[in-house]
């Protein structure tokens, strides 16, 4: 074969191959922002967002409701895990009961044989307590070490050391890992997976493990768990898009009231320049009328009490 054209037929393979590899990247990024904006979208309680990675907050969500669909045993049973009436499996539409939503207290029975002397195994409560940490206050290398080993942190079921007594595990099961929880497979994640997973854990709602408890997981004794600060939560994050419209959203935002929130988009000073459509609303459309470039997108939230809070959407435009 003629070497000139040998060379350009590699020329064009690695440009295409290059091409490919470009395109393989972008579809990746596209599927990442598509698992945050679902996990955002499913997420079934409000989130305290503040001082959380809002990509990480998304993409937990997706794991924890999606994948690992985490509720279906960390809540207190089929009888509560679902809202009256959204109950899928009676073919209704689901709706979660946020009152008991990873609050833990499923009873799996005697374990290992329903039969004998041997303690029940009772999902944990993943919520935070009152630190803002979730499962009761774990760190983020406590969460690593608990998932990536199955050591249980809390020593609810000894190994027995004598016949069992209803509170012991006998051998050959170990007493010091946990038993059901299917840790064998989710330690396998990667970090950023258990990182999103805890970001999502440290933003939902406290759930008290008992009520009548002196010590209250959620706040001081006699007192009443607090609700979650007005937040401004603004989308999407570090997009690349090629169209020149786009739609901004910012209905993951959240009011301390539970009251409707009133919205406001403006363009920060230095942003291209750029045209708002219903800049009142949480999810107004945007054209980008300027060249190629990274567009910015203030939101401001106001509550009915009159308290702000805002948050940044930012776009890379790569169109022409």
């Amino acid at each position: 074969m003629n070497k000139k054209l040998l060379n350009a037929l590699l020329g064009l393979w690695l440009a295409s191959s290059a091409t490919l590899s470009l395109n393989a990247q972008q579809l990746l990024d596209q599927e990442s922002q598509n698992k945050i904006a679902k996990g955002y979208q499913v997420a079934p309680v409000p989130l305290n967002a503040t001082g959380k990675d809002p990509n990480l907050l998304g993409y937990g969500s997706y794991l924890v409701n999606v994948v690992g669909e985490c509720n279906g045993c960390h809540s207190g049973g089929p009888q509560s895990e679902y809202m009256p009436n959204g109950n899928p499996y009676l073919k209704q539409y689901p709706k979660v009961n946020p009152a008991t939503y990873l609050g833990g207290g499923r009873d799996f029975g005697a374990f290992p044989d329903p039969a004998g002397p041997f303690p029940h195994i009772v999902s944990r409560n993943l919520t935070p307590d009152k630190t803002g940490l979730p499962m009761g206050g774990d760190t983020l290398q406590a969460f690593f070490n608990t998932i990536r080993t199955g050591m249980d942190m809390d020593k609810k079921h000894p190994t027995c050391q004598g016949k069992p007594d209803g509170k012991c595990l006998p051998a050959p099961f170990a007493g010091d890992l946990l038993q059901i929880m299917p840790w064998p497979a989710y330690q396998n994640m990667t970090d950023l997976d258990l990182t999103a997973i805890y970001t999502y854990l440290s933003a939902i709602p406290c759930i008290e493990d008992d009520p009548k408890a002196t010590v209250k997981r959620c706040g001081a004794p006699g007192s009443t768990t607090p609700g979650p600060a007005t937040t401004a939560v603004a989308g999407p994050k570090n997009s690349n898009v090629f169209a020149r419209q786009i739609q901004l959203d910012g209905t993951q935002s959240i009011s301390s009231d539970g009251k409707p929130l009133t919205f406001a988009w403006t363009i920060p000073s230095g942003s291209p320049a750029a045209s708002i459509q219903n800049a009142n609303t949480a999810t107004p459309l945007v054209q980008l009328v300027s060249g190629r470039g990274i567009y910015s997108f203030l939101l401001t939230v106001t509550d009915s009490a009159g308290k702000t809070a805002t948050d940044t959407a930012t776009v890379n435009f790569l169109g022409n």
